[in-house]
């Protein structure tokens, strides 16, 4: 049935438009003059309900308000529901990159060198946040006393106050450098009090620990007490060292408790590893030739060696740097510092004992010629192929003489008894031993 088939209503044919749309007209011209006077709920009804009821399918193309009405208009691009701005029109996320993922990195490898030669000489002089918390990772292979001596001579270089907290025998005697001895009956509290004894008047100070080894386990001083005294109350440098190959202490009490060396390096802003170049050497030799790296010092398994002949190399030290931004990235690079000269500082000033720097001398590792010279590596791997090893797989020019004396199985071929294009044949004795039935060979 369509819409139009009720007998009461007529169909579109027989509609006298002109009629309706001139009595439309009529009622709109009546509604508009008499305007003022229209109840309160008509006027303020979008669409009077009148109009609705009387004409329901007549569209209009404005809707009655009061003119000073703005509940419904939505101004400054707030949409219903939770007033949240909306955003400005611009491209897909996957065609524009954040701000946050595009990373400063060098272009070249001249750049990329002088970035990461920064990074180290800031921790080296000492500059200002540069590096609050230095741990210095070393074993009996490769002390770390180079890099800490070269420390302590930059802080006096710049009027640094330096505190040496010690708990081994002094490997530094400099003037001017407070020691605080952390050997005794003393308890982390006096060792504590005495550091910030040391610090106070100074505006800048270098707190060195020798071993954090006895700090952390036999004296139990908390390491988080220590950082926020050298770092944020006296807003200085805190720098310790941490023995690899002495073997860690759990925790009978809790066995979940972390490890010191684990808390350290979370807590630290630089790890610095200690290597010896003939090691570091040794290493890129096996490299070279696919071989697996050696082992050193007590990493070998061997009873009675603890240090190997090639550790503490005297012609310097090579440092495996990472460096933690604040936003935790890690910037990983390996150096090598050569010891220091004289002609590498200017003459000291009056009340200093030590000039300032006259030029940075420490390198990337590969900038070092020893290490990536052609020739002395030729050297290297020629002698390490002089070693004979228990698996010679070569045979000697005797060894070959009597491989070609040995016979192969009989043939007939051999006697030129077999006939041409037959080839040869196997001819096989039995012995007395072999097991054979004559039956089964006939199927």
């Amino acid at each position: 049935m369509s819409v139009n088939s009720h007998p009461l209503v007529p169909t579109l044919e027989e509609t006298n438009w002109p009629l309706v749309f001139s009595q439309a007209e009529l009622f709109l011209a009546k509604f508009r003059s008499q305007v003022d006077e229209l109840p309160e709920w008509m006027v303020n009804d979008p669409i009077p309900q009148i109009v609705v009821q009387t004409y329901p399918n007549l569209i209009y193309s404005e809707q009655i308000r009061k003119p000073d009405c703005k509940a419904w208009i939505k101004e400054n691009r707030f949409i219903g529901g939770i007033r949240k701005k909306r955003g400005p029109i611009s491209a897909p996320r996957r065609n524009r990159l954040d701000k946050n993922q595009i990373m400063n990195r060098p272009a070249t490898v001249a750049q990329y060198q002088r970035h990461s030669l920064h990074l180290i000489s800031n921790v080296l002089n000492l500059r200002t946040n540069a590096s609050p918390f230095t741990v210095i990772l070393d074993d009996l292979n490769q002390r770390a006393t180079p890099f800490v001596t070269e420390l302590i001579r930059r802080g006096l270089s710049r009027n640094v106050n330096v505190v040496f907290l010690s708990f081994e025998s002094p490997a530094v005697h400099l003037q001017r450098v407070r020691h605080v001895a952390g050997w005794g009956d003393r308890t982390g509290d006096d060792i504590l009090r005495e550091i910030e004894s040391a610090m106070t008047g100074f505006k800048e100070s270098l707190v060195i620990v020798d071993s954090l080894n006895d700090l952390l386990n036999d004296k139990h001083v908390d390491m988080g007490a220590l950082f926020s005294l050298v770092s944020y109350k006296y807003v200085s440098t805190l720098v310790g060292i941490y023995h690899q190959d002495i073997t860690a202490i759990q925790s009978p009490d809790n066995a979940y408790v972390p490890q010191s060396l684990d808390v350290i390096k979370y807590m630290a802003t630089t790890v610095i590893t200690c290597n010896s170049f003939a090691h570091m050497l040794a290493k890129k030799a096996a490299k070279e030739r696919s071989l697996a790296e050696p082992t050193h010092g007590l990493l070998q398994g061997a009873e009675g060696i603890v240090e190997s002949l090639g550790g503490n190399d005297h012609r310097g030290i090579v440092l495996e740097a990472e460096f933690r931004r604040k936003s935790g990235r890690p910037e990983s690079e390996t150096f090598f510092l050569r010891p220091a000269r004289v002609s590498d500082y200017n003459e000291p000033i009056e009340d200093m004992i030590v000039g300032t720097l006259k030029k940075e001398f420490i390198v990337l590792l590969d900038q070092v010629p020893e290490y990536g010279n052609e020739a002395i590596m030729g050297s290297i791997n020629a002698a390490a192929n002089e070693i004979e090893s228990t698996m010679n797989l070569g045979l000697t020019d005797k060894q070959k003489e009597a491989r070609e004396g040995v016979i192969l199985p009989y043939t007939d071929a051999q006697n030129n008894e077999g006939a041409a294009g037959e080839g040869g044949r196997i001819l096989y004795d039995m012995g007395e031993e072999d097991d054979f039935d004559e039956e089964e060979d006939e199927i």
